[in-house]
């Protein structure tokens, strides 16, 4: 009963508003009030080079603005309450402390936290989301996209389409049957450097004529074939946005013969019969270098269009992350020649249906390191890409385990006398700022591989549909990629959260109510990311299985061992 009446002197006493001038609201249950409204604000640093950044808000009290601080140093409302002050950044989140005092002393937090990156805007592609050096199983996989591309080389076919086949003045042939076997189109790397082959097996020619003799004509038949190989050398051109790469140069096509065979026979006595031999020992190297250099033009044209338009490594899956659908792209977004090796670089995109406004998925720089065979050098800005995409869709506003209303109760005991009846409170958050990914260095007491940093997000605390408190958290976990089934799955295994109580319906200690959110949220950390996705590897076949993830020591790269 003292409870109960000393609730309903503090609420009767109460004469002040809610804080916003007016006084159409409910009276504020502890008789006094300080709004922060941070709306005005700008949380997205651009560039993320950027030192400096002004933050701004209005700040109220129901008693009379006393004071006001900003990132420790005083600042000067105008008579709205409206100030702007200006604080010192770095790439990554910077939390900026916002104080307001009333003139009876009482105080109320509006910390903001700062977003300095560069960003990627939605469904854009990041060039280097993962790289791989190309060994022989992976070029094979690669060069199936070529084989529609480049495959449709009929040498047989335009055989059969002449009139003629040869012509001087001693002989003229033409073409009676002619076939091939299956074209096949494979990539071979040699140092660095990537050969387009193109093999036309077995091309059996069948032709006749006539040659002139020393008396008349003399009828003769033949036929030629073998193996073509088509040798040609491909150069990646850089795509136009930066993007997927879709067309590559070549070098003048070179044209080898495997198996080459001339034969010509015909009718007659011994004397045309010698005259035929002679006409094959002439005609034999004549129609290899002939069949050669009419593929060669051929095959030359032909991939000057082919390559001027081709998708080579094209995918696209969909993920579940956060509870919400992402749609993830890969291509091929480079290739490069290091160290003698060929390196393919994979771009990626991610997107969702959301609508959350933000400048884009913030990106952490940093030089990209030496890429070893049997492994994939995976950018944390693709998970970062990822989780942004299912951040805009809602992914992080959403309910949260409930928490014992006991803890809560002793340390403000007015809670008791408003819901007596009530045995939990109700959790939901907001994280208001997309999540940064950085990979973790294995050094010092760092642990896991990826650290996933969440600025603002607004935790309220309600009580059978009653706010009762609103916090502000900055939420870091640590995550370890297990590798499993091919893909790699997240597992939460250190949290760390600054908690700032933001507002309150009932007085009670701000910092023990900070604390208790504080201990509350690292044991629900692991559910907050809820079913996250495993993060699927790219499709490609003979690319092994991952065995290990080594963060790379400039926090932004993971190594992934592969099979």
């Amino acid at each position: 009963m003292r409870r109960l009446a000393l609730a309903l002197l503090i609420m009767g006493c109460s004469g002040k508003d809610n804080g916003d001038g007016g006084d159409d609201g409910p009276p504020d249950p502890k008789g006094w009030s300080i709004e922060i409204d941070m709306s005005p604000l700008d949380r997205f640093v651009a560039p993320a080079t950027a030192t400096a950044w002004e933050v701004s808000g209005i700040a109220t009290a129901s008693a009379g603005l006393a004071g006001l601080e900003v990132a420790g140093a005083a600042a000067s409302p105008d008579e709205r309450g409206a100030f702007a002050a200006s604080v010192a950044v770095a790439p990554g989140l910077t939390r900026v402390p916002i104080l307001a005092r009333d003139a009876a002393g009482h105080e109320r937090r509006g910390d903001r936290t700062l977003l300095a990156a560069r960003f990627l805007p939605d469904s854009a592609h990041n060039a280097g989301a993962a790289a791989l050096v190309l060994d022989d199983a992976i070029l094979a996989s690669l060069g199936a996209g070529l084989a529609s591309q480049a495959g449709g080389v009929d040498v047989a076919g335009e055989i059969l389409t002449r009139d003629i086949l040869s012509q001087d003045d001693r002989c003229v042939t033409w073409p009676t049957a002619a076939s091939q076997g299956a074209v096949a189109v494979s990539l071979v790397q040699d140092r660095g450097d990537l050969w387009l082959r193109i093999r036309i097996p077995s091309l059996d020619v069948r032709f006749a004529g006539t040659c002139r003799g020393v008396i008349g004509q003399i009828p003769v038949a033949g036929a030629f074939g073998g193996t073509l190989d088509v040798w040609t050398r491909l150069a990646a051109k850089p795509p136009a946005d930066g993007a997927c790469l879709t067309a590559f140069g070549h070098t003048s096509p070179e044209v080898v013969v495997s198996g080459w065979r001339f034969d010509v026979w015909g009718t007659g006595g011994p004397l045309q019969n010698w005259i035929i031999q002679l006409f094959q020992g002439e005609k034999s190297s004549e129609a290899r270098n002939q069949i050669a250099g009419e593929v060669a033009a051929r095959a030359d044209a032909m991939l000057a269009e082919k390559l001027a338009n081709i998708s080579v490594f094209d995918r696209t899956s969909q993920l579940d992350m956060l509870g919400r659908p992402v749609a993830m792209h890969l291509c091929l977004g480079a290739l490069e020649k290091v160290s003698g090796k060929l390196i393919a670089r994979v771009a990626a995109a991610a997107s969702s249906a959301g609508t959350r406004a933000a400048p884009g998925a913030p990106q952490l720089d940093g030089a990209a390191p030496a890429v070893a065979g049997k492994e994939l050098l995976l950018d944390a800005n693709l998970v970062a890409q990822l989780l942004f995409a299912a951040w805009r869709d809602g992914g992080l506003a959403r309910g949260a385990p409930d928490v014992d209303l006991g803890v809560l109760q002793a340390l403000v005991p007015a809670l008791y006398e408003r819901h007596p009846d009530a045995t939990v409170a109700t959790v939901k958050i907001d994280a208001e700022l997309p999540p940064l990914v950085r990979a973790t260095p294995r050094m010092r007491d760092a642990l896991g591989d990826l650290s996933i940093e969440l600025g603002d997000v607004m935790v309220d605390l309600e009580v059978e549909g009653e706010r009762i408190f609103r916090f502000g958290v900055n939420l870091k976990l640590a995550l370890e990629l297990v590798p499993s089934g091919g893909k790699l799955q997240p597992r939460v295994v250190d949290t760390a959260a600054e908690v700032a109580l933001l507002d309150e319906l009932l007085d009670g200690p701000d910092a023990a109510l900070e604390q208790a959110v504080k201990l509350q949220i690292g044991k629900a950390a692991a559910s907050l990311l809820g079913d996250t996705a495993a993060i699927a590897l790219p499709d490609l076949p003979g690319l092994g299985a991952p065995i290990d993830v080594v963060p790379d020591a400039g926090g932004r790269y993971l190594h992934v061992k592969l099979q």
